[in-house]
């Protein structure tokens, strides 16, 4: 009679942190949607890009790396707090610049293979391309730039610069504008630097990861790419 109620006792706590784990998971299914509006497609405005006076700089895959990176709570492996992170180095692009006085970065166009980001878990990745981002449909990510801010008045070789870059980003279908937070540096022929932006699937048609409530992605997203260019 003792075994059968410590039994019983046992199998009621086990049932009790099962639901509670279903409840908080439901409950931060509901919380991590964060709805967003897409900002629809940004315009060239201002001055035209010059056709003569900029260098021609090409991105050198092998030392260019694409990554995302997503908030997500899996539940059942006890990570309620997980960064997801997803690489690559196919990405392939080409850039104009201007130094000296009034420089200029203009008519950058990246484009990133989506089917071959890598997180440390290859199911998580064979989900993510089949129901996410449904790579077979829409393989690649493209950025093609339309103005820049901030830029200093003057540029000196080796200098860091930090400045804002405006495009358009198309994925899954959809286009919209996206705001790329850019520091890098040109030394001689070889441009370096890091160009961050958060975005939100839910503008590009995607619906953010959720397995059973048991596995779930926030929508939103930081995308970073860490560059190297060189003169072409």
């Amino acid at each position: 009679m003792k075994k059968r109620y410590i039994l019983l006792a046992g199998t009621g706590l086990a049932l009790v942190i099962i639901v509670a784990g279903l409840l908080y998971s439901a409950h931060f299914a509901s919380t991590v949607s964060q709805p967003h509006t897409a900002q629809g497609v940004a315009t060239a405005t201002g001055t035209p890009i010059p056709s003569t006076g900029l260098q021609v700089f090409q991105i050198v895959p092998a030392q260019t790396t694409a990554t995302y990176s997503v908030y997500e709570n899996l539940v059942f492996q006890n990570k309620p707090n997980n960064d997801a992170i997803g690489s690559t180095h196919s990405v392939q692009g080409s850039f104009r610049v201007r130094t000296g006085a009034s420089p200029l970065v203009a008519a950058m166009n990246i484009t990133v293979d989506l089917r071959t980001l890598q997180t440390d878990a290859e199911r998580r990745d064979n989900y993510v391309r089949q129901h996410a981002l449904e790579t077979d449909s829409y393989p690649y990510a493209t950025f093609i730039s339309v103005s820049t801010q901030g830029l200093p008045a003057s540029y000196t070789d080796g200098q860091t610069v930090h400045f804002q870059l405006t495009g358009n980003l198309a994925m899954h279908g959809k286009t919209n504008k996206e705001v790329f937070d850019v520091q890098g540096k040109v030394v001689g022929k070889t441009i370096t630097g890091t160009a961050t932006s958060t975005i939100y699937m839910t503008d590009f048609g995607i619906q953010p990861p959720n397995l059973a409530n048991i596995a779930i992605a926030q929508n939103k997203v930081l995308i970073t790419l860490t560059f190297t260019a060189k003169e072409a």
